[in-house]
């Protein structure tokens, strides 16, 4: 289980940095992730997004975002080796992007379950509950 940690611990890492090289996730992402975000404020339906998708979320937020950061990051062990985390995320919006305004601190928190296959997340599932905006 401890090994799972760590995997989530590195994606994570690589997530704040708004990572952009495919090949820094090799050693945490299977080939075949499946990312499931669930609605929320910015995105009204669940997305399903593939390892090139996770990719291109992560390139849109590089445009969008500056000091993207996780803290009081909880790691649990869940059922059949999932790790489940409990987080807090905040950034600062770089462009206006409706609902958002250049220089607004969008925050959340969030619950992330992860599922492992050969020992990489093979499935994300994200529930995102964002702070109110800033009129």
């Amino acid at each position: 289980m401890n090994d799972h940690f760590t995997v989530v611990k590195d994606y994570l890492a690589l997530s704040q940095e708004l990572e952009v090289n495919p090949a820094a996730y090799v050693g945490v992402l299977h080939p075949d992730v499946e990312q499931i975000e669930y609605p929320n404020l910015l995105t009204r339906i669940t997305q399903h997004r593939s390892f090139e998708a996770i990719l291109d979320n992560v390139r849109a937020g590089r445009e969008l975002l500056q000091d993207a950061r996780f803290e009081q990051t909880q790691l649990q062990p869940g059922a059949e080796g999932s790790v489940l985390v409990e987080t807090y995320w905040h950034a600062t919006v770089m462009d206006d992007f409706s609902p958002l305004v250049r220089g607004s601190r969008l925050a959340a928190h969030l619950c992330m379950v992860f599922d492992f296959k050969d020992d990489l997340i093979v499935r994300q599932r994200t529930y995102r509950c964002y702070e109110p905006l800033a009129e």
